[in-house]
């Protein structure tokens, strides 16, 4: 008797789900090393999404023309056309047309709060941010010993993360940010400064932009060493004098540079801890933590929430047992 009530109860899901389309799409943005389709991390999870939300389209960003370039690329690149050719891409993909929730994974999280700045069509309704380096970095991430990439673009951009090299082929010396020389920083950057607005010009798009998202949640990482620091997942970053800013400190929020402020005084700005490590992410914490609070909402709103939040409820207990890590 329980599994037909269960199977009913996932019949009723995957009904409303597929047949009327009401989940918004989701798209993500893999980070440093991974790809689109590893299938440990990104395949597992548009899995999971899609064990949850029956029927919902995902899409996960590949740049070049396979795993191996996208890998390539998440090390040697320039941000800037990295950016643009995303613009493009989900822009011309007819499932996005009305607009998806957005999931970026460490460095992908920035670049994908680039495409709201910048481009934003199809529009970002919820972003998602893990472990981002939305205030730079202080120091090039480290690598596994066995990533030759990694360890070459950390060789490289150690020498020099200004250099007329690092700084345009380099795809973390384009998110570096050295407390001791900011005034280099602005000058040689050519990517955080911007979609930060720190540069004299304000552009008043990327305000614009990011206080358009219905939510922007900024998750951190409660071990992390592989980012540092791990504050800058929310924003925080050190002064000239070494001392850790948190955002609430900082001109970027005060001066609301790109919308931040309105953002929170709206309540739509979260700031999240997942204990862990770098990109330690349970199938747990993304079910109860992610999926559920932020992307099974429907987009007609013409279901009734508590017959709807009681049918998935019910599913998401059945699925999480046949779900292992």
């Amino acid at each position: 008797m329980m599994m037909k009530f269960f199977t009913l109860l996932l019949c009723l899901v995957s009904y409303f789900g597929c047949v009327q389309g009401l989940y918004r799409p989701v798209v993500l943005w893999h980070g440093m090393g991974d790809t689109c389709c590893g299938k440990e991390s990104m395949m597992k999870v548009q899995q999971v999404i899609k064990d949850l939300l029956p029927g919902i389209y995902t899409y996960s960003i590949m740049l070049g023309d396979d795993e191996n370039q996208d890998k390539k690329l998440s090390y040697f690149g320039n941000i800037n056309d990295q950016v643009e050719q995303v613009c493009q891409t989900l822009k011309n993909d007819e499932n996005l047309k009305d607009g998806f929730n957005a999931i970026g994974f460490s460095q992908g999280g920035q670049f994908l709060r680039a495409y709201v700045q910048r481009c934003n069509d199809p529009p970002v309704h919820n972003l998602i941010t893990f472990g981002s380096q939305h205030s730079g970095v202080s120091d090039i991430p480290g690598c596994s010993n066995n990533d030759r990439l990694c360890q070459l673009m950390r060789t490289i951009a150690r020498r020099g993360a200004y250099s007329n090299y690092a700084r345009s082929h380099i795809v973390q010396a384009q998110y570096y940010k050295d407390p001791q020389h900011l005034d280099t920083y602005l000058q040689q950057n050519i990517f955080l400064p911007d979609i930060n607005n720190e540069l004299d010009n304000k552009n008043e798009t990327y305000k614009t932009n990011l206080k358009s998202l219905n939510k922007l949640v900024l998750i951190r990482f409660t071990e992390d060493i592989t980012v540092i620091p791990k504050e800058t997942a929310w924003f925080s970053f050190y002064n000239s004098e070494g001392v850790l800013l948190t955002l609430h400190e900082q001109p970027l929020y005060n001066e609301d540079w790109i919308g931040l402020k309105d953002l929170d005084e709206n309540g739509k700005l979260e700031f999240r801890d997942c204990e862990g490590a770098h990109m330690q992410i349970s199938i747990e914490y993304l079910q109860e933590e992610i999926i559920i609070p932020y992307l099974s909402f429907d987009i007609s709103g013409e279901i009734n929430s508590n017959l709807y939040d009681n049918i998935f409820e019910q599913a998401r207990k059945k699925l999480s047992l046949n779900i292992q890590e």
